[in-house]
């Protein structure tokens, strides 16, 4: 009985850390390409002029780190040939010290598009997604992670990467995606 117990203290714990690993398993190379892909369909971002903006946010050290350098690395290749929106577009690294920090980095350097590397979900909520004529596209490194206040992020559908919107973030930061994004992308209210 207690063997039987045990099993199923752990079973749960096992499934929410294989959902929770699922998660981080999109490769940065797809997950980098779908989200570029996708900020492109926000209205104003592509009717904005000039060259737009997106940074990410790392950390020093661990996973942060590692997922904030492999994105760098990344969008700086796709970016480089390719546009968001129609517009030419630079990547900028901010390496994650203190909120007010991160914030002010942000704001002097007018991104637009902002993805917070693996393990800084935490942080969202600190940054502000409007800022003037700016309005921010939040991205988490992980879909599930979409619902603390992030705007867009990629989950495992199966074996298939799919998009995660949070709708309610992308409504009240004034945000209007392309209803054709809206049915490719799991929505979060």
């Amino acid at each position: 009985m207690t063997r039987l117990l045990r099993v199923l203290i752990v079973l749960p714990v096992l499934l929410a850390a294989s959902v929770a690993l699922a998660a981080a398993l999109v490769p940065s190379p797809l997950r980098a390409a779908i989200l570029a892909r996708s900020a492109g369909y926000e209205r104003g971002f592509s009717e904005r002029s000039g060259p737009a903006v997106l940074a990410v946010v790392m950390g020093k050290s661990g996973a942060a780190a590692d997922d904030g350098r492999a994105m760098v690395g990344v969008f700086n290749k796709l970016l480089k040939d390719t546009r968001l929106g129609g517009r030419q577009a630079r990547v900028i690294q901010i390496t994650h010290d203190s909120v007010p920090k991160t914030v002010d980095e942000l704001k002097s350097q007018r991104a637009e598009i902002v993805y917070f590397a693996s393990g800084l979900e935490s942080m969202v909520s600190s940054v502000p997604a409007h800022e003037g004529e700016i309005r921010r596209i939040l991205v988490c490194a992980n879909g599930s992670d979409v619902g603390v206040g992030c705007t867009l992020g990629v989950e495992l559908d199966g074996d298939k990467p799919r998009l995660v919107l949070n709708l309610k973030q992308a409504n009240a930061t004034g945000l209007r995606f392309d209803p054709g994004l809206l049915r490719l992308a799991r929505i979060v209210r």
